[in-house]
């Protein structure tokens, strides 16, 4: 996207956060109403920043409002089969009541999201947990993460159903050696004696390979493909990507932090958001601003002022939930 196209997009949506404070204010009249009116008409740009502020807004407080709450409060218990009946009748009840739609349901990454709402194991929004396996291995779970882990006479899998795990396999005590196997929505991977992480990324799957060597089998069949270490690679139903560089810092979220290497600021930003609720902006002026060090997770506030203290950048908060860096002296705007 050409810069001018993103600081117009950039300024659109910070209008829209803007209008959105403003209305749900107490000094809100019908003289804001109306003169939201008129910019929500202006363009289909405007009424797009619109939705997705109230997309945000709805993400932050939980649960979309009192259909869905219903919906999930239906489910009773997890990991039961009559839990999980009632939690599907009550997604598709859902769907019919904000007209989205029973085929809504039949969607893979539906699927994959109402698997992940009953999963054994998961960590909410800027939690980060390690998990002792049966067999010696060590699994992380990253920050909005669901596994279920199935360890059968036969195989050892762990099912990720949205978010990113890392993998420090250990060798099978059982003989037959069971192979330690990771699946997702768009196909398995195995291990060989390795450290991995494994993190869905819409269409694709992202692999990296850290130790040892991990086995690629798309779901919709193709030639499984061997990954060595130092080598990460996307993965879609039917085919696996060209290998490239595993950058080794980043995986540095096991010990809870974010180590960039010359990572520009609005990648770093991109990453932090992942740890936080909400919208987390980065203005195009700043965009290139690049970073190096290391940054706990603890408190994603903190990173936000230590970038106040280091670069040439202000945090703005519209909200709690809309957040943006922005730079320190905004440039002039032509007239």
């Amino acid at each position: 996207m050409p810069p001018a196209q993103r600081s117009s997009d950039y300024a659109i949506l910070q209008e829209a956060a803007e209008w959105f404070a403003v209305l749900r204010g107490d000094a809100a009249g019908p003289a804001e109403q109306q003169a939201w009116e008129r910019w929500h008409a202006k363009s289909a740009a405007h009424r797009a920043a619109w939705r997705r502020v109230e997309a945000v807004s709805a993400e932050f407080r939980h649960l979309p409002g009192e259909p869905a709450r219903q919906a999930l409060d239906d489910a009773g218990p997890r990991n039961t089969d009559a839990s999980r009946r009632k939690l599907v009748k009550g997604l598709l009840a859902l769907c019919l009541t904000t007209g989205l739609g029973g085929a809504m349901l039949l969607r893979r990454d539906t699927r994959s999201w109402v698997a992940s709402l009953n999963a054994a194991e998961m960590t909410p929004v800027g939690t980060i947990r390690e998990l002792a396996l049966a067999d010696g291995s060590q699994l992380w779970l990253n920050t909005a993460t669901s596994v279920d882990i199935d360890y059968s006479a036969r195989l050892r899998r762990i099912a990720l159903h949205g978010g990113e795990i890392y993998i420090a396999s250990a060798r099978d005590h059982q003989r037959p050696a069971r192979p330690l196997v990771v699946d997702t929505v768009h196909g398995r991977v195995r291990a060989l004696g390795t450290r991995f992480s494994v993190q869905p990324q819409g269409e694709r799957t992202l692999l990296a390979v850290y130790e040892g060597s991990v086995e690629v089998a798309p779901r919709d069949g193709g030639v499984p493909r061997i990954v060595p270490a130092g080598q990460q690679i996307r993965f879609g139903d039917g085919d696996i990507g060209e290998p490239f560089a595993a950058d080794p810092h980043a995986a540095a979220w096991i010990e809870y932090r974010l180590q960039p290497e010359q990572m520009r600021l609005d990648d770093f930003l991109a990453q932090l958001s992942r740890y936080r609720r909400g919208h987390l902006g980065c203005a195009p002026e700043v965009a290139h601003l690049r970073l190096v060090g290391s940054y706990p997770l603890a408190d994603t506030d903190r990173i936000l002022a230590a970038l106040e203290a280091t670069l040439p950048v202000k945090v703005r908060r519209v909200h709690d939930w809309w957040v943006t860096v922005e730079a320190l002296h905004r440039p002039a705007q032509n007239k």
